[in-house]
Formats: C-alpha cells, structure tokens, sequence
C-alpha cells in the first residue's frame, strides 16, 4: 500500500489537473470504504476471518494489476471503488486475527508489534516507488504492489496463522440499528473520535502535502524523502508509546499527542521557509506514534468481545469518516482561503481532539 500511497496523489493530478479533484476522488473512494465497513458486517460474522483474508490479498493483487494497465480515468474510479471495498474486508479480518490471537495482557504489545511491523514498510516504500516511478513510469508501481500482495498471502498460507471461529447465532444485518447499537456506548464513541484523528492527519501528509511539494518544483524524489522522514518517528516510536499507555493512562498519552500535533500546526502556520515547514510535519509524526496503535488497543479493551466483529467493522469506519473530513476539509480550505490556512484551521481541530482525549475514563488490560 505504501508503494501506491506515494504516487497516489500525483497521479490523479495528472488525469484531473486540479488539487480540489484530486481530494475529492480521493474522498469517493472513502466514501465507498466508508460504506463498506458498515454493510458488511453481516457478511463478516457469517464468514471466516482468515479464509476471507486471503482472498482479499488475491483479489487486491489482480485490481493493481489492472491499474498497471489501464489508460482510462473512469476505470480507475471503478477499480478503486473495488479496491476500496476489498481494503475494508482485509482491514477488519486482520484485525480480528490479531486480537484472536493475542492474550488480553498481551494485547497492547501485539498491536505496537502489527503497527510497528506495518510501517516499515509505509518507511521504505516512498524511496522504493519514487526510484522506480522515475526511471521506469508509474505503472510499475502497481505491478511491485501486485507483488507484494502475492508475497503476503504465500507468507500467510506458510505461516499458518488462523482465527478462532465464532459462531454467530443470529446474524443482525439492520444498517441502521448496528451504527445505533454502536454509538449508544460513551466511551466507544470517544474512542471512535479519537481514532480518528490519525486519518485526519494522514489524508492530510499524503494527499495534499506531496502536491505542495511538487509545486515548489522539488520534484518527485523530494515527495519520497518527505515520507519516509514522516514514517520514520511512527515506526520508531510507536511500540514504545503503545506499551508505555497502561503505565501512563491511555487518556493523557492521546491528550499530549494532539496537543502536540496542534502545536506544530499553529506554528507551521507562520513559517515561510519550504523545508523547516516539512520539518514541522514529520515532527507531528511524533505525536500520531502516541495514538495510532494505542487508540486500537483501547477499543478491544472497552468493546464487549462478544460483539466484536460487529463493533470492530463500525469502529473502523473512523478511518474513512474521518479520512473524508480531512480531505473535504482542507480541499474546502484550498478553495475558499489557501494552504496556508489550513494549518490553522487544522490546528483547532487538533485541540479539539485533545479535549475529548482528556475526558475518556480509563481502562485495565487485566480487565476482563
């Protein structure tokens, strides 16, 4: 995914010719992503976990393949569309094979372990296709994404990780009455907001960031170096602040990481200079190791496991959600203002999730 991510923003542009379109597809695609968590619930509790986990990473490779290939702006929408919904199943069934698999006590390095793991490769990725993009053209970078899909689900096959298989007696396909169910319960809509914010900043570092970069005429190269300095504090840091949150109160390390993400906003609001104003945002990536891991383990902490295929599949709509509102966000900021403002506006935002943070109660991973 990384691969793709890179050039992702940069190749829309090249169809749409606009920074507003290219966020709006981009936010299309959530929207399906969106969708998808929410109406396939039912589809996942009858279904199992690793079984459809495997054909996802199958069918995503085939959909990169296509995109190798195609010349066509609306064949891309569809096969994004395709691949949108294929992301939400793979999402969701990873997921509950990692909790499955994992202790309670153990739960939260788990996560810092997946997260951590996760993002090596969001931290090599941007070198590896802005290398290729420019010596061999974009579409091998679809076909290297193709690969790495094939080479996930033979790893997976070989390592012969499985899911324990839940039996759902009655399986509630109600679209409105599972988002009701969810969202009746304080602290898991706390958890959904604050769950939110990562997406909110990563729209925000792929999507508009490298077109600002190619803007100032720094060339591709420079968009690969930038996001591989952001991956860099996540992946270091990460499985630290993931295993420090029980210690600390999971509330004040996500409180501090929005504080700390909004500080460096306001601040890059008044900054002039191209490469202190990048420093600026990797620097952020500081505080999105502090809730990215941490924010999920505290959901499995505080969901009822029972339930937890269908508040799992909700939950993880806060990726989408609040992935759309970044990108609408700072697309409607672009239009109407400028870039610059949105750092500004960007800022509030991030102080508002800092407050919610500070209100959530607390959990015991010895809970059971």
């Amino acid at each position: 995914m990384s691969l793709t991510e890179t050039i992702w923003s940069v190749y829309l542009f090249q169809y749409t010719q606009s920074d507003v379109f290219v966020g709006l597809i981009s936010s299309l695609f959530t929207a399906v992503s969106l969708l998808s968590f929410v109406l396939l619930i039912p589809f996942l509790e009858k279904n199992d976990s690793s079984r459809l986990y495997m054909w996802t990473l199958f069918l995503m490779g085939i959909c990169y393949i296509l995109f190798a290939v195609t010349r066509s702006l609306w064949v891309l929408v569809l096969i994004g569309i395709i691949l949108s919904i294929l992301g939400v199943i793979r999402i969701d069934t990873y997921g509950i094979i990692v909790s499955d698999n994992s202790r309670k006590k153990d739960l939260a390095k788990n996560e810092g372990i997946v997260y951590t793991t996760s993002n090596i490769g969001w931290l090599v990725g941007p070198l590896i296709a802005s290398f290729f993009a420019e010596r061999y053209g974009i579409p091998i970078i679809f076909l290297l994404s193709s690969f790495f899909f094939f080479l996930t689900l033979f790893s997976y096959r070989f390592l012969c990780i499985g899911s324990k298989k839940r039996i759902v007696k009655k399986v509630d396909g109600g679209f409105f009455r599972n988002i009701k169910d969810f969202f009746s319960h304080k602290e898991l809509v706390k958890t959904y907001i604050i769950s939110g914010a990562p997406s909110v900043w990563w729209s925000f570092v792929f999507v508009y960031v490298p077109l600002y970069i190619i803007q100032q005429g720094m060339g591709l190269q420079w968009v690969a170096y930038f996001l591989f300095a952001a991956i860099l504090p996540v992946l270091s840091l990460e499985y630290y602040f993931n295993t420090l949150a029980e210690k600390i109160h999971y509330k004040r390390l996500f409180g501090t990481g929005n504080i700390l993400l909004a500080s460096l906003l306001l601040l890059s609001f008044f900054v002039q200079n191209v490469y202190f104003l990048l420093f600026l945002i990797v620097c952020g990536s500081i505080g999105i190791a502090m809730l990215e891991a941490s924010s999920e383990a505290y959901f499995f902490l505080t969901a009822p496991k029972k339930r937890i295929e269908k508040y799992y599949s909700i939950y993880n709509t806060t990726l989408d959600v609040f992935g759309i509102a970044g990108k609408l966000f700072v697309a409607g900021i672009i239009a109407v203002l400028s870039f610059t403002y949105s750092f500004l506006l960007l800022a509030i935002l991030f102080f508002a999730f800092a407050w919610i943070a500070f209100s959530m109660k607390e959990v015991s991973k010895q809970k059971s």
